[in-house]
């Protein structure tokens, strides 16, 4: 196999896992570091709903999108994938209405040659499969799980709130170089 289909997910894996973390805890007063991160569900970090979260963070924090980091290797390993010709897709939960500073953080960042699917949803499978994706690198322990119930291949991120998470189709990475050499031995 040379060629492969790759989807990607963006926050927590391009991005770190924690990188929202700081503006929630300014809009809701609290000081969460990392470590207490074990939960993916922030309603149970911050005590909202989900919508509310999120109403609360587009008013006040849009800007942190445009403020993220790319993770160390994530370009370097991103930009040989692309030299290698490997087809690369970013299919992530956003909602399509963060279509415009995703699209320009992207291209900002170097990565302007690679499709964006703004999903609106945490259910990937429809467009994974739509994809014909080989492999799919994900932070979420659920989407993760759905994803590797329908037989995809996963590299889950490992981070605090996705311990416990088993699967034979997912495997633990630590860093960008570890999901450079999984994509080695795969193809």
């Amino acid at each position: 196999m040379g060629r492969l289909n790759i989807c990607i997910d963006i926050d927590g894996t391009i991005t770190s896992p924690y990188h929202f973390i700081p503006y929630l805890n300014e809009i809701y007063n609290k000081n969460i570091k990392e470590e207490e991160c074990v939960t993916y569900n922030w309603e149970q970090l911050y005590g909202d709903t989900m919508d509310e979260i999120l109403n609360k963070f587009h008013s006040s924090c849009m800007h942190s999108y445009e403020e993220a980091e790319i993770v160390e290797y994530a370009k370097d390993v991103i930009e040989k994938w692309l030299a290698n010709s490997h087809n690369l897709y970013f299919v992530t939960a956003r909602d399509k209405s963060l279509t415009e500073i995703t699209t320009r953080w992207l291209n900002n960042k170097g990565f302007s040659d690679i499709d964006v699917h703004l999903l609106g949803s945490h259910d990937k499978i429809a467009k994974a499969k739509e994809l014909e994706c080989n492999i799919f690198i994900e932070d979420n322990p659920s989407n993760a799980m759905q994803l590797a119930n329908e037989g995809m291949k996963i590299l889950l991120i490992n981070t605090n709130y996705n311990q416990g998470v088993e699967h034979d189709n997912i495997t633990r990475v630590d860093t960008w170089k570890d999901i450079d050499k999984f994509i080695e031995l795969y193809k």
